[in-house]
This record gives C-alpha cells, sequence and structure tokens, in this order.
C-alpha cells in the first residue's frame, strides 16, 4: 500500500472529488430525473460513497482510496446498461459523466502516488 502527505494537488483532487459527490447529489432535481427512481437512487447511493472516501482522502492519500474510487466510477459509467435505465438520455449522460470524472480522478491520483518521491510504502 502507497500513501503520500497531502500537499496542493492531493487537497484539489480530494475537494474535486467532494464537488462531484454534492453534483451528483444535486443531479437528479437539477437535470429533473428524480422519476428515474433507479437512476437517482444508484447516482445518491455512489455520491455517499465517493464523499467518504473523499473525506479519507483530504485527510491522508492511499492507494486503496483511489482504487475504491475508481470502481464507483466504473460502477456509475455501467450502472445505465446493468440497471436498465439506458433508454433514459438524461441519467445515462449524466452517470456517464460523473462516472469518467471519477476514473479519470482516481487515475490522475494513482499516477502521482506512483511517481511522486515523496511517495511511502508500507
Amino acid at each position: 500500500m502507497r500513501t503520500i502527505s497531502n500537499g496542493a494537488e492531493e487537497i484539489f483532487l480530494g475537494v474535486w472529488n467532494l464537488g462531484l459527490a454534492a453534483g451528483m447529489v444535486l443531479a437528479p432535481w437539477a437535470l429533473s430525473f428524480l422519476d428515474q427512481t433507479q437512476a437517482t437512487w444508484n447516482l445518491w447511493l455512489c455520491a455517499g460513497a465517493v464523499l467518504g472516501l473523499a473525506v479519507l482522502s483530504l485527510l491522508q492519500t492511499y492507494d486503496m482510496e483511489e482504487v475504491l474510487l475508481a470502481i464507483v466510477g466504473v460502477w456509475v459509467c455501467a450502472a445505465p446498461w446493468v440497471m436498465g435505465f439506458e433508454d433514459a438520455q438524461i441519467p445515462l449522460i449524466t452517470h456517464l459523466g460523473f462516472g469518467l470524472a471519477l476514473v479519470v480522478s482516481a487515475l490522475a491520483e494513482l499516477w502521482r502516488l506512483r511517481e511522486a518521491p515523496d511517495a511511502r510504502s508500507f
């Protein structure tokens, strides 16, 4: 397991993930798809997971947190097809957008953990 003491880059990505979680909570209202129950609840539950992982990564960044964040991102991308709401255009695009943003964010942090000279294993 690798970790890094949080500097500006890690704080930025942690706050970015908090923003993504907030966006995931607000998206069903803002984009008017509250009537799509599966899509709404999936986004809200995933936002809770992202929120928890983002708060943990603000304290200290570990690679396992970022792997879990990437898994949540992949799930958010796949959920429309797995849960059967791929025909609902707005929830589909919303899930893909947030899922891809989560995966990119997690991969960026994993890259930093791998390449940063001050990252350490334990």
